[in-house]
């Protein structure tokens, strides 16, 4: 984003020094900043908050948390991105009193892979943020 402020502002400091019909160069410029907080939010999880239940995980190629949401939607099988998972993931079992807590999660999707890394899903249902509720 500094890039593109810089590029802006020595746009407009050219334009300022050449002949008056240069002047709409810099207001064509204008609409690049407007695209650069939509990548950024891309990246960072913005969701909503949805309280679960952690039921189990099953591992396989991938590992994958079974949940349950604490307002009576449907059961899933997720995946999940988030840091807390990833000690679960490498011990292949979830940590001591995981199903007894309510959890709150921001969902999103991840690519799904299968052992050798191709990609089976491109949008498999993912919790991208976990914190305990509350």
């Amino acid at each position: 984003m500094s890039r593109v402020v810089v590029l802006g502002l020595t746009g407009l400091i050219l334009a300022s020094c050449g002949p008056a019909d240069q002047t709409s160069a810099p207001e064509a410029a204008a609409p690049e900043p407007a695209a650069a907080p939509a990548s950024a939010a891309a990246t960072d999880p913005a969701g909503a908050w949805t309280k679960i239940r952690i039921t189990g995980l099953t591992c396989g190629d991938n590992c994958y948390v079974q949940i349950q949401p604490i307002d009576g939607g449907e059961a899933d099988d997720v995946m999940c991105s988030a840091d807390l998972c990833t000690p679960w993931f490498e011990n292949q079992a979830l940590a001591a009193g995981v199903t007894d807590k309510t959890w709150e999660v921001q969902m999103g999707a991840v690519d799904q892979l299968d052992n050798e890394g191709t990609v089976m899903d491109d949008n498999f249902p993912a919790i991208i943020a976990i914190r305990e509720a509350v």
